[in-house]
């Protein structure tokens, strides 16, 4: 009987842990532009229930993506450029709208959909990477792309939970992307 409760406990842990919510960085592009490198990257958030729940209730969910441009090196890599851009969405139940905040740069934009403000946010165009003069023409150059839910960022109750709980991975796996000079 104890075996069958067993393959129960673990058959029922396999489906709780199966769903994958985490974010996905795709299409990363880095042109340079005159003087200047940008990124162009797409973000695909993927609530979780529970996340979206979350927030239908008003609380703000946040998330920093690094980006990273890094010059490869014999023993390890160096880093030559190294910033975040931090962006939180939150339902506004009263008004019936979702804001994005834009928390790098302080704007704040109100959209009518959910799906307004995720497409907002997952849409990052032009952004100034890095200056050409500090890229040298004999090496080798990446870009890391990687986004990170901020738990600690959730209301004190919600934390402890958020970290145990797979509707609360919300963050990307680290991408990598070729800089030509």
């Amino acid at each position: 009987m104890r075996f069958v409760l067993y393959l129960l406990c673990c058959f029922i842990s396999e489906v709780v842990w199966a769903a994958d919510y985490s974010t996905q960085v795709e299409n990363i592009k880095v042109e340079q532009v005159d003087d200047n490198y940008i990124l162009d990257v797409d973000i695909i958030y993927n609530l979780s229930p529970l996340a979206k729940e979350a927030l239908l209730k008003g609380i703000p969910l946040t998330w920093r993506v690094f980006i990273k441009v890094k010059q490869q090196g014999v023993f390890w890599d160096h880093s030559i450029e190294d910033f975040s851009l931090i962006f939180q969405i939150q339902n506004h139940p009263l008004l019936g709208l979702y804001s994005i905040t834009n928390v790098s740069s302080g704007t704040k934009d109100m959209f009518s959909t959910f799906f307004g403000a995720l497409n907002y946010m997952s849409n990052i165009r032009a952004l100034p990477l890095i200056n050409k003069a500090l890229i040298k023409a004999k090496q080798k150059y990446y870009v890391v792309v990687k986004v990170k839910f901020e738990h600690e960022l959730l209301p004190v109750p919600l934390r402890p939970f958020s970290y145990f709980d797979s509707q609360w991975a919300l963050s990307s796996s680290t991408v990598l992307c070729p800089l030509k000079n």
